[in-house]
């Protein structure tokens, strides 16, 4: 129903341990198998104590983690493609530094009616505010009918907002979702709470 980028419970100790013990030996074991990886690699981590359990791997981006992650982006990003289809991903390191936005993100995931359940679809949306340099609305269940833009999906819009603290980007999401509307419209109240505390 939303994330935040970046984790604050991913301490610099936390970052070591998963590349140490989860991302390395996963990609090693992969090439050591005759089948090296090209590709996101998304693992799902539950941490505690500063210490990460893996929950799941996913060779896609999450959603909703994308979003914010993407408002963060400020480099380019298809380069970065290219240059992991081309496996020169190594020498395109020197540009990480000025890849990321060092402000954080929030994004806010505006649900259809009935979910997760049987989401309600076709309700007409309106509303939604044009994007700026420090908010943006990220489509996902929508799509265009004769009545104009409706619902299409359980997850319809991610509302995501940079900020210079995260309660700032917080509050700027939120104020963001303010003008939409549609029939049955919900989403959670306290995204980025967790990190903020």
């Amino acid at each position: 129903m939303g994330a935040y980028s970046p984790a604050p419970v991913v301490t610099p100790k936390v970052y070591a341990q998963v590349m140490r013990e989860v991302i390395r030996p996963a990609l090693k074991g992969m090439q050591a198998e005759g089948t090296p990886y090209k590709g996101f690699l998304y693992a799902g981590l539950m941490i505690h104590n500063e210490q990460a359990k893996v929950v799941e791997f996913n060779c896609r981006m999450g959603d909703p983690e994308t979003q914010p992650i993407m408002m963060r982006m400020k480099g380019d990003f298809a380069s970065l493609l290219e240059a992991a289809i081309q496996g020169r991903l190594e020498q395109a390191e020197s540009m990480a530094d000025n890849l990321w936005d060092g402000r954080p993100a929030v994004g806010v995931v505006l649900a259809a009616a009935n979910y997760p359940e049987t989401p309600q679809l076709g309700d007409a949306i309106a509303g939604i505010p044009k994007d700026s340099p420090d908010t943006k609305v990220f489509h996902a269940g929508t799509s265009l009918s004769e009545q104009g833009l409706v619902s299409s999906g359980g997850r319809v819009l991610c509302v995501t907002a940079l900020g210079g603290k995260l309660k700032e980007a917080q509050a700027l999401a939120y104020k963001a979702l303010g003008p939409i509307a549609y029939n049955g419209m919900q989403y959670r109240k306290d995204i980025g709470a967790k990190g903020i505390s």
